[in-house]
């Protein structure tokens, strides 16, 4: 069997993240020799679990000065003893031919083991009820999550619990016992669970473990561990704290946006992800459990991502609008020499529907356009593996989060066939001026404690330092940076003018539909533009406001000059002196006005800021 340089270096940068090692740098781990080096010093390849000739091979390529990624590698044959069968921890899977004598082999254990478990059952069966009821007992925080072996799902709480179930409780404990670090595996308390968190695959799969992890390191956790089970989007964090007798152990359940919301109607989370704002009907279903989950108070915006379209690395095209994608994903076109690229299939890849990555797209691409999902899609539930999809499969193309691109190729997107088109970056993205940008979601029901560790995680998610993991992990943090953004010829001279000499900051002030009353985010942004200002006493700022097209243009005028009045008087009442505020009317358009999101869009306010220079900021569009 064969492989490249390249997938065998990337699966051992998972494998390292999973033995938890910190998040490494794919670019730099392949191109970066000192880098590379670096982490090599701290690990030991003889120790990961993976067969001897594999290590063999790691320890030659990593002795090299440069590494040929597209070079292909013989894997040598494996013997089924060198394999560490625990599920999703071997770096490469072994091919077994002999599959009758596996077979035999394995009734043969499996018989010698349940045998084994009933005589264990019939001596232990007492103390185990009581050692489980009273560590149950001491449990600070919300009821217990579901612990989850690879078959069976049982939720610990203070109820005595029944015959059935004691059996599993125990396996479940003994499993996690065995697959934890040693400081926890011997701790003589039971892990206790503060939390539970449900919902999007494409904050479940990376980010959120990373977020409780860094929150729990800050409240002085020394030891991590990601236990994976079976199945591949279910996941927990095991910390440990230095005094050896405190543990915990956080389930994070990621199998898309709807099943936060579905968990969080069974009571079986405390928190809920979502890669797409709550609907309607989800508001009004959980209203009578949890209050209103659209308030500043329970609906956390804690990052931002821009749905990047990707295709295979050797496709041609550079750019396409949200209509063309329509069609492609409708199936209406089937090869790209439809669009200007070869003579090719279009191989189409789509995320599964429990997702908000699906939702997301669905909503600003497929329904804007009046079009379904062709049958012919692949659906994938993993981020991760959708991506590798389509960098392997000739004429592919998919949709992902932008820090899922991976060794794809990401396209610029414009919101029609006469929109700019735009890459999403992190700028584009922060700035939501980017056509597929969408607000990264956690919900947290107004039952929760404000001494929970689920709401003190929710703070720290939000502040400077959870922000900075957001940026870490490849999502778009919220925290404010200002930048010189390229005006194009094609913006209106007044706007190129009016910001003469200034720069930008990385976000934009927008409203709840219809009103002048600022949205969530906004109303977070507030002060963290506080805190930028803060830092940067020198800085002069000026507010400019938009429109869309829809009536007439010197209303429109007006109406963007009351939008950024609001935000003036907002940041006025926190201290902060505004030197210019101007209304641009429907101006320098960053998406269609031919649709209600996009019209929404279009109603923003912009914040430039610049030294203290009397020649700048011109007035005269106020």
């Amino acid at each position: 069997m064969k492989t490249t340089v390249f997938d065998l270096i990337w699966k051992l940068k998972r494998e390292l993240e999973r033995q938890g090692h910190e998040k490494i740098d794919l670019h730099r781990f392949t191109h970066d020799q000192a880098y590379r080096h670096a982490i090599l010093l701290n690990i030991d390849i003889t120790e990961l679990p993976i067969s001897k000739p594999l290590q063999q091979i790691y320890t030659e390529l990593l002795a090299a000065d440069t590494l040929e990624l597209i070079q292909e590698v013989e894997l040598p044959p494996e013997p089924i003893s060198t394999v560490n069968n625990t599920a999703n921890t071997s770096i490469e899977a072994v091919n077994h031919n002999n599959k009758p004598v596996y077979m035999v082999f394995a009734i043969v254990v499996f018989l010698l083991f349940s045998f084994s478990l009933i005589q264990f059952t019939n001596t232990t069966e007492k103390s185990t009820v009581s050692r489980v009821n009273k560590s149950l007992e001491k449990q600070p925080l919300s009821p217990s999550a579901p612990l989850r072996t690879n078959t069976s799902t049982v939720n610990l709480t203070s109820e005595p619990l029944a015959d059935a179930t004691v059996q599993t409780t125990r396996s479940i404990i003994q499993g996690y016992q065995k697959s934890t670090p040693s400081t926890v595996a011997h701790n003589t308390a039971s892990p206790t669970t503060p939390f539970r968190i449900q919902g999007s695959n494409t904050i479940g799969e990376l980010l959120a473990p990373e977020l409780v992890k860094a929150f729990y390191k800050s409240q002085g956790a020394t030891e991590f561990e990601l236990i994976e089970s079976e199945v591949e989007v279910e996941k927990s964090l095991a910390i440990s704290h230095p005094d050896n007798r405190r543990h915990a152990l956080v389930p994070i359940f990621a199998h898309g946006s709807s099943t936060g919301f579905s968990a969080l109607a069974k009571k079986e989370t405390d928190l809920a992800m979502a890669s797409r704002r709550i609907k309607d009907k989800e508001v009004k279903t959980l209203a009578s459990q949890y209050g209103d989950l659209r308030s500043k108070s329970t609906e956390h915006i804690i990052g931002m991502d821009g749905l990047a379209v990707i295709v295979n690395p050797n496709n041609p095209i550079d750019h396409l609008n949200t209509e063309q994608l329509a069609q492609i994903f409708s199936g209406h076109i089937k090869n790209w020499k439809a669009l200007g690229g070869t003579n090719q299939a279009i191989q189409i890849f789509a995320r599964d529907s429990n997702s908000g990555t699906w939702d997301s797209f669905k909503s600003m691409v497929l329904k804007k356009h009046g079009v379904a999902l062709s049958p012919q899609a692949t659906r994938i539930e993993s981020s991760v593996e959708l991506s590798d999809q389509v960098s392997k499969t000739a004429g592919a193309i998919g949709f992902i989060g932008l820090p899922y691109v991976l060794r794809a190729k990401a396209l610029a997107i414009s919101d029609d066939q006469y929109g700019q088109p735009i890459y999403p970056t992190s700028f584009t993205i922060s700035t939501e001026d980017y056509p597929l940008v969408r607000r990264l979601y956690i919900y947290e029901p107004s039952t929760i404690s404000t001494q929970s560790d689920a709401h003190k995680f929710i703070e720290f998610v939000l502040s400077k330092e959870g922000q900075d993991v957001v940026k870490q992990t490849g999502f778009i943090s919220q925290n404010i940076y200002k930048t010189q953004p390229m005006l194009t010829a094609n913006l209106p001279q007044t706007y190129i003018e009016t910001v003469n000499n200034a720069q930008r900051l990385s976000l934009n002030f927008r409203f709840n539909s219809g009103t002048f009353v600022l949205d969530n985010k906004a109303v977070r942004d507030l002060e963290r533009v506080v805190q930028f200002f803060e830092k940067n006493p020198a800085q002069q700022a000026m507010l400019i406001g938009f429109s869309d097209s829809i009536g007439d243009p010197q209303g429109n005028k007006s109406l963007s000059l009351q939008r950024a009045k609001a935000v003036e008087s907002a940041l006025l009442a926190r201290g902060i002196n505004i030197k210019n505020t101007v209304g641009l009317g429907e101006m320098a358009p960053i998406a269609s006005n031919s649709t209600k999101t996009g019209r929404e869009r279009n109603r923003r306010v912009e914040i430039w800021v610049n030294s203290n220079d009397p020649t700048s900021f011109n007035t005269a569009t106020r």
